[in-house]
């Protein structure tokens, strides 16, 4: 008998899934990791933090520390909970992209230098806001740990098991999965990010500005306002998402107006008692009002609030007609110079990023998708021929993700790069047709380039690309690498690459100002931007061959989005000075300011076309439409009238990060977070089986640990362990597992008359060491790569049994056997690609895209064919079993016509050997990975083929229904047909599929 090589694969594949619960605090959205070996890391210490960064992000690490620090006494004060240790943070800036986020329980901060510009919240200092956001993170969190930062969880595992069973097998295969965490916190989203947000009331900076009041507001009076468990996960779309953020904030504020700030400690400090099993609880215990009351309370007080202050603008709408208003992110639209069509930033998913580039004709309403997704706003050539815009690029040599400017030709159909690596968005294109204006970021700084184009020739011809270098420390762009630095270049620079004559950089901010959308002047005499160095936005100008920056509109509250009317020379942009955002536009000459809109949402990002038509993008409904109002006039003041206070409560911010002193630096040395332990509690094939997961990452995440065990009073035992190193351009994994398993049973031998008992351990081990890359088709990635080496060696002891010889009658005693039945080794390469479109169901019914896996796999195995009896050692005999082995796995979904939520897939599944093996080597086509209803081991073959249709359909969506910690949000059904088999070469027809 052996345990089948299966069940370890299948075993070890379940284990390594506890770690995701370890990802959780983070890894909601990262962009994908890459080891960036280039990177020369350094060190910042403070008196209670730790700063690291790279090259080229010595500004945002600076100010890090400076921020931290002063926030520091105020959190750490508020919560009364102070770390041992110094928190640790890591300042990252290799992608366009921006966050931050807490690892509470390692005690560690990751923030990406690159400021927010994000359409569902307003514009704050963007370290500020995270640094003081992330840490409250800390504090918060780790003061409502029940078992303390080093037990995050205990687990409960069962594992049950098919009841048939080949013959040489000590069980059948796994049929019952269970993996159920017992958490160390019970805070829900809504208190984790409320407080987040909430800060300090001693020092804040993340303050509640329009943008999060037009989301508020739109969900009270649509009654679409979260209750408290909707608002206590995720797993909504992008609005959705942002609600339990935006709610949270709200509603902790109130809750801290209605019971004094310390409630805010006091909750925190009640979840981390032992016993408290919901947050509900926890708010009950904290202010005597049961939770639900509580949440009716604010319910009440934003309804009030609300139909008093909207009283005026419902007498008053002026919204225009809706040209698209499906969707949740239908954002930045632009007339063509002709009027007759217009571009805009489409959303095609649940997610916001996830977009398209989209072309609607006015007249006929036919609309076109041509490219995506899309990261800026768009414009149109003078011409009307060109699209210009800017979407990420893959960066091949370091793995990168960065912004650069694409042009789409209206006419050819096709898209071309204008740009590379140079991380540059929001494009504008010049009334004479020959540059473009645009936005490049580095180290949280943004400043104005243009680029004058070449004729458009330039498109066929691939010699005028030109190539520069980035520097790091200085933020230009240079041609050559000064002397002292060619041979450390990496450190201080990039290489970038243009399509066109000539670059220019138009501003050298260094004080942490903010650019946002630049726009020519009708005459290209001067570009026009919104821009922030604090809170909120302002619009200015500057010469658009470089000069002194001067302020259009420079008032306390938001002006953002601006742009030219191309009659009247006017400049329209939109404002929050009522503490709605509505359309305004402004005499530069006259100085007047007159409002074009009136709603109750809000109103963003307009244009207007020679005939006086206004288009807009419009928040309303939990979603931006595209609007547009025909002949568009000015509205009378009076009617706009929503919060006469508002000015007033526009936050006064201190603070002045312009200038820094630098912190002495030191090289980073490789260090370990905290190391985590959880207790495992498992039940196999009836035994039980206690253990611990063990993990611990390096700061930088370069190595990482996570092993466990576990073990029965019948010593039996599963122990794992990996080690991830991502120090080289190729990261390593090493994988090990060793299973051991022990039975009872009788030795069968037909020369025999008697056999006694004998117990057998089986002891499996395996290791694997792997790298993995991705690979690239004309920019993009195309397949990822996986190569693995595997060594099995598998094991049996034989202990005490006695049998009686036939013939003589005589008493054989044998005190233990010890023989080898597989030495194996294989190198597999795996090509996988992940091309299903991201909706909040995909976990359970994926709609769009595909799937597909494909696997070689070279096996070198010597497997035991019998014993020697001429010898008393190496008594095995090995039969070589060298082969190649080869597997597909493709699955297609498909949104099912007329439906919302229906899907249709299709799946297939193939595998062939090429040599003939012992069935021990075999595919298998049932259970749960393969024909559902038959048994694993019932099929069997070295070929095999299965195809899968499923049609899924939800039975029940939004239930919103929550026992203790269990959440209940949907239930889909789904009818499933396969057909295939598993068979000998040239052994199997139709008919036995």
């Amino acid at each position: 008998m052996n345990l089948s090589k299966n069940l370890i694969y299948l075993l070890s594949k379940f284990l390594v899934l506890s770690l995701c619960f370890i990802l959780v605090e983070f890894a909601r959205a990262q962009p994908e990791a890459y080891n960036h070996p280039e990177l020369y890391w350094q060190s910042i210490e403070t008196d209670h933090f730790i700063v690291h960064y790279h090259q080229g992000t010595e500004r945002t690490a600076n100010l890090v520390a400076k921020i931290a620090e002063e926030m520091y006494p105020h959190i750490t004060n508020l919560y009364q909970y102070w770390p041992k240790e110094k928190t640790q943070f890591v300042i990252r800036d290799t992608d366009d992209y921006s966050n931050g986020g807490a690892y509470f329980y390692d005690n560690k901060v990751e923030i990406w230098a690159e400021n927010m510009d994000y359409v569902l919240r307003g514009t704050h200092n963007w370290l500020r806001d995270v640094v003081s956001h992330e840490y409250t993170h800390i504090i918060s969190m780790r003061k409502a740990l029940k078992f303390g930062p080093h037990v995050p969880a205990g687990w409960f595992q069962l594992f049950g098991y098919e009841t048939e069973r080949r013959p040489d097998v000590v069980r059948g295969f796994p049929d019952v999965l269970v993996s159920y965490p017992i958490s160390g916190i019970t805070i829900p989203v809504w208190f984790a990010e409320g407080t987040a947000q909430f800060q300090s009331p001693s020092r804040r900076y993340d303050y509640r500005d329009s943008h999060r009041e037009m989301i508020l507001r739109d969900r009270v009076v649509t009654g679409k306002l979260l209750d408290l468990q909707e608002m206590g996960v995720f797993g909504k779309n992008s609005i959705g998402n942002e609600s339990s953020y935006n709610q949270g904030y709200a509603f902790v504020s109130f809750l801290a107006k209605t019971f004094g700030d310390s409630i805010v400690k006091k909750m925190a400090h009640q979840a981390a008692a032992p016993l408290t099993l919901t947050f509900d609880g926890v708010m009950k215990e904290t202010t005597g009002i049961a939770a639900d009351s509580i949440f009716r309370m604010w319910d009440n007080y934003l309804e009030d609030t609300y139909s008093h202050r909207l009283e005026t603008i419902n007498k008053n709408l002026v919204t225009g007609e809706a040209i698209q208003d499906d969707g949740i992110g239908n954002i930045h639209p632009v007339f063509s110079p002709d009027g007759e069509e217009v571009a805009y930033v489409k959303s095609i998913s649940d997610y916001l990023p996830i977009n398209a580039l989209a072309i609607k004709n006015l007249k006929t309403e036919k609309e076109k998708l041509v490219d995506g997704p899309i990261t800026s706003s768009v414009s149109w050539s003078p011409s009307g021929r060109y699209l210009a815009y800017s979407k990420q690029t893959h960066i091949q040599q370091n793995g990168s993700s960065f912004n650069d400017i694409y042009v789409y030709d209206t006419k050819r159909h096709k898209t071309y790069q204008i740009t590379n690596g140079l991380r540059a968005s929001n494009p504008d294109w010049s009334h004479d047709g020959e540059k473009l204006a645009f936005v490049v970021s580095s180290d949280g700084l943004t400043n104005l380039f243009v680029l004058t184009l070449d004729e458009f020739v330039w498109i066929k011809d691939k010699k005028l690309w030109h190539r520069y270098y980035y520097d790091l420390d200085g933020h230009f762009l240079t041609n050559d690498v000064p002397d002292n630095r060619k041979d450390d270049w990496q450190r201080y620079y990039r290489r970038v690459a243009i399509w066109g004559r000539d670059i220019n950089q138009i501003t050298h901010f260094t004080d942490g100002r903010q650019i946002f959308h630049p726009r020519w002047s009708p005459d290209d005499s001067y570009l026009v931007f919104d821009t922030s160095i604090d809170f909120c936005r302002d619009i200015a100008r500057i010469p658009s061959t470089g000069g002194e920056m001067e302020f259009i509109l420079n008032a306390p509250y938001d002006e953002r989005y601006p742009t030219f009317d191309p009659t009247s020379g006017e400049l329209f942009y939109t404002s929050d000075q009522t503490g709605i955002f509505d359309i305004y536009s402004y005499d530069l000459e006259t100085k007047e300011i007159k409002p074009h809109t009136n709603v109750i949402g809000g109103a963003f990002m307009p244009t207007v076309n020679k005939r006086g038509d206004l288009i807009y993008s419009l928040y309303k409904d939990q979603g931006y439409k595209i609007y547009l109002i025909r002949k568009v006039n000015a509205l009378p003041a009076e009617t706009l009238v929503y919060d006469e206070n508002y000015q007033a409560k526009i936050p006064q911010i201190k603070a002045d990060d312009r200038t820094y002193q630098p912190l002495p630096s030191r090289e980073y040395n490789r260090s370990f977070g905290a190391v985590g332990v959880m207790p495992r509690l498992f039940m196999d094939y009836g035994t039980l089986k206690p253990g611990l997961y063990v993990y611990s990452n390096e700061i930088l995440d370069k190595m990482m640990f996570f092993g466990g065990f576990d073990f029965n009073l019948r010593k039996d035992y599963d122990i794992f362990a990996l080690f991830g190193l991502q120090v080289w351009k190729f990261p390593i994994q090493f994988e090990l597992y060793n299973q051991a398993t022990n039975i009872d049973d009788k030795l069968e031998d037909p020369f025999y008359r008697e056999v006694g008992d004998h117990s057998i351990n089986f002891n499996l081990l395996e290791a694997d060491l792997g790298t993995w890359l991705k690979l690239y088709w004309k920019g993009n990635p195309l397949f990822n790569l996986h190569l693995t080496y595997i060594l099995s060696l598998y094991r049996a002891r034989i202990s005490t049994f006695g049998y009686r010889e036939l013939a003589t009658n005589q008493l054989w005693i044998s005190p233990e056997f010890r023989y080898t039945y597989l030495r194996g080794h294989a190198l597999e390469l795996q090509l996988k690609q992940d091309r299903i479109i991201p909706d909040i169901d995909r976990a359970i019914n994926p709609r769009r895209g595909y799937y597909i896996s494909l696997k070689y796999t070279r096996q070198w195995n010597r497997f035991l064919d019998d014993f020697a009896t001429d010898r008393v050692i190496d008594l095995e005999i090995y039969k070589k079993y060298y082969y190649n082995q080869y597997e597909l796995d493709y699955e297609k979904y498909f949104t099912v016509p007329f439906t919302k939520r229906h899907s249709l897939s299709f799946r297939m599944q193939g595998g062939y050997i090429d040599k003939k093996v012992d069935d021990y080597f075999n595919f298998f086509a049932g259970g749960l990975v393969g024909l559902k209803g038959y048994s694993y081991f019932s099929i069997d073959g070295p070929e095999m083929a299965i195809g899968t249709v499923t049609y899924r359909f939800p039975l029940v969506r939004n239930l919103n229904f929550r026992i203790v910690n269990w959440y209940l949000d949907k239930i889909y059904l789904g009818a499933f047909y396969q057909y295939g088999n598993a068979w000998e070469k040239n052994a199997a027809t139709l008919k036995d599929f």
